[in-house]
């Protein structure tokens, strides 16, 4: 086969008492453009923004793009050629907005492609999801809108979710960026019951808004004790920036899956109000970074053949 190109939508993860399990897509787009060649190799191609999005980018076998494609052709147990990859993506790196997710479900969305479409979408959210090692990001990036996923013994199962059209999403991207391995390090090994059945409730009230459109509900659910208070001393101001976005008329807001990055759901009319509070706040204990006004993508991964 020729040419290909893969688009993959970035993903928040979490929204508060969803751990590991509900995410959403948002248009901020990784494209990879793919042309066969003698060997595996990944042109990062930045747009001047290496400081951001490139920098530190594997370009070789090590590049998660490469290492998921081969993933999916050994779930396939078909022989993969291999092709030179040029790399585009206007998603963050290390900020908790699904920059790795994206190259993983680009991978196997690729390679599943490339080998005649042998792999149903639940098999590759399977092969995604061991890569990533969980598979929260790698739905929402694979499915589109707002996704919860699931374990079971055949490997994580994902209904897709259409979000609110009169809802908006309000992020906070800070300018530092947190590795997502710090982030899992400081969680807890053991919840408490009451911290369980909390985030159970709470998850369950977070998906019944989303499906009722109900702002008041999820000004209540979006509330945690499993991760947030734990990463919040890795997150200057985190807690602030929250309660500056609900001051300003936000449903709710939460660490966007491991941070830094904030994430608030908000009313149109109000989101742009959201953006300039949740910046005024992060600048007044110093920390450096954008607003952005987004809405919920309800397109997953795409390919275009050449």
């Amino acid at each position: 086969m020729g040419e290909l190109r893969v688009r993959v939508p970035a993903s928040s993860a979490n929204l508060g008492p969803g751990f590991d399990s509900f995410a959403i897509a948002l248009p901020l787009l990784a494209e990879f453009d793919l042309r066969p060649a003698r060997a595996w190799s990944v042109n990062v191609d930045d747009g001047g923004n290496a400081p951001e999005n490139g920098n530190g980018v594997p370009t070789g076998d090590d590049n998660l793009f490469v290492v998921s494609a081969r993933a999916a052709a050994a779930a396939a147990a078909e022989t993969l050629g291999s092709y030179h990859v040029t790399q585009r993506s206007a998603i963050p790196v290390g900020r908790g907005l699904g920059s790795s997710a994206a190259a993983i479900v680009g991978g196997v969305v690729a390679a599943n492609a490339l080998m005649g479409d042998p792999l149903d979408r639940r098999t590759l959210l399977r092969v995604a999801s061991e890569v990533e090692g969980h598979a929260d990001n790698v739905a929402a990036a694979l499915y589109g809108a707002f996704t919860v996923a699931l374990p079971s013994d055949d490997g994580p199962v994902a209904t897709r979710i259409a979000f609110p059209r009169a809802w908006r999403i309000c992020l906070f991207i800070p300018r530092e960026p947190l590795a997502t391995e710090i982030a899992r390090a400081v969680l807890p090994a053991n919840v408490s019951r009451a911290d369980a059945v909390f985030n159970i409730a709470h998850a369950a009230a977070l998906l019944a808004a989303v499906l009722r459109s109900d702002g008041a509900l999820l000004s209540i659910a979006m509330a945690d004790r499993l991760h947030q208070p734990a990463r919040a001393q890795l997150v200057t101001g985190l807690n602030d920036i929250i309660a500056a976005a609900r001051g300003a008329g936000a449903f709710g807001a939460a660490l966007s899956g491991a941070g830094p990055a904030v994430v608030a759901f908000a009313p149109a009319r109000l989101a742009a109000r959201v953006v300039a509070a949740m910046e005024e706040s992060a600048h007044a204990v110093g920390t450096s970074g954008r607003g952005r006004v987004v809405r919920v993508r309800a397109a997953g991964a795409q390919v275009r053949r050449a």
